[in-house]
């Protein structure tokens, strides 16, 4: 994979037949099905997560993006001049509140953590340490349940969020003592975890897809550009269906994963076999990149404008939701 692609100057939708289109992704393990893609299209690190994407697709940087739906859905909702236009996964994300070990003994910021219980909800009123404003480490904490597990809006007052821009400053972050807590992936944690360098205080799983696609709508004024994008999107699917997955036997069948990406992701991303075995019983990559569940947008629209991150009168058109 290759760093941020800054467009050629004076680069016009007229000419984005003629040239690559730059997709952005943060480097971890979802991002398996671009190294099996066969498509004319770059791809850039995007460590920073959502927010920095957002970031770079306003500017012009990268042309698509992979990014978490409710970081797309809020950038969109406040006026964000991108499309959402397909979908990588079809399961959620599973974030885990990670703390120091040290956090959950006597005298430590969570002392009050109950042995056993998912106590997500404590971060509230605590530093959380985030990649970038608009990213998913800082709209989840948003969206935790209090602790009654009843919907409850949280306020900006609730928080003090300390950007540290991505996982290696985020767990300086708690180890420098910046921060109390920062939320991230399961399993990109979990390895930090079983080494003694962090414990996890609870988790929290929204109730939509992980990953969405987003292009900026410059790229989407011309049938030639809307073309380009379809032809990354099936070639993500293509791969998704033939190399991450054994090609299906029957609709109705059980997705197998293809022998040999188990050791590719552990290789690529430094992740133990068991642990990305683990991680494919809880995801489900989307067969067909080009469909945008719009329930799922509206789901996450409506937990974003109960938990105060959105005006109540905040929306989404349709026309936004597809090329």
């Amino acid at each position: 994979m290759v760093g941020p692609i800054t467009p050629p100057t004076g680069t016009t939708t007229a000419a984005l037949k003629q040239r690559q289109l730059t997709i952005g992704c943060v480097p971890e393990h979802f991002s398996i099905p671009f190294f099996h893609a066969k498509a004319p299209f770059k791809v850039a690190n995007c460590p920073g997560g959502t927010g920095q994407m957002l970031k770079q697709l306003e500017s012009g940087e990268v042309d698509l993006i992979v990014g978490l739906t409710e970081g797309l859905v809020a950038g969109l909702a406040n006026g964000g001049q991108f499309s959402i236009v397909g979908s990588l996964t079809k399961s959620s994300l599973t974030w885990s509140v990670a703390v120091a070990p040290s956090a959950l003994q006597e005298g430590g910021v969570f002392a009050d953590a109950i042995n056993g219980d998912n106590n997500a909800h404590l971060v509230r009123g605590k530093r959380i340490g985030i990649s970038r404003f608009g990213s998913g480490s800082h709209l989840i904490p948003f969206v935790i349940p209090s602790a009654s597990l009843a919907a409850s809006a949280a306020s900006d007052s609730q928080f003090s969020f300390v950007q540290q821009n991505d996982i290696v400053g985020l767990r300086n972050g708690i180890s420098e003592g910046t921060s109390d807590a920062f939320l991230w992936e399961r399993f990109t944690t979990k390895k930090y975890v079983d080494s003694g360098e962090l414990a996890v205080l609870g988790s929290v799983t929204p109730p939509w897809p992980a990953f969405m696609f987003a292009c900026r709508s410059g790229v989407l004024e011309t049938e030639a550009g809307k073309e380009s994008v379809r032809e990354v999107l099936n070639a993500v699917s293509v791969a998704i269906n033939s190399s991450v997955y054994e090609p299906a036997v029957s609709i109705d069948t059980k997705k197998k994963v293809r022998q040999g990406i188990v050791p590719e992701i552990c290789e690529r991303f430094g992740y133990a076999a068991a642990d990305v075995e683990s991680w494919f019983e809880t995801v489900e990559f989307a067969t067909d990149c080009g469909v945008v569940d719009k329930s799922s947008i509206e789901r996450c629209l409506s937990a974003l404008k109960s938990a105060g991150v959105l005006d109540n009168d905040a929306k989404i058109s349709d026309s936004q939701l597809s090329l």
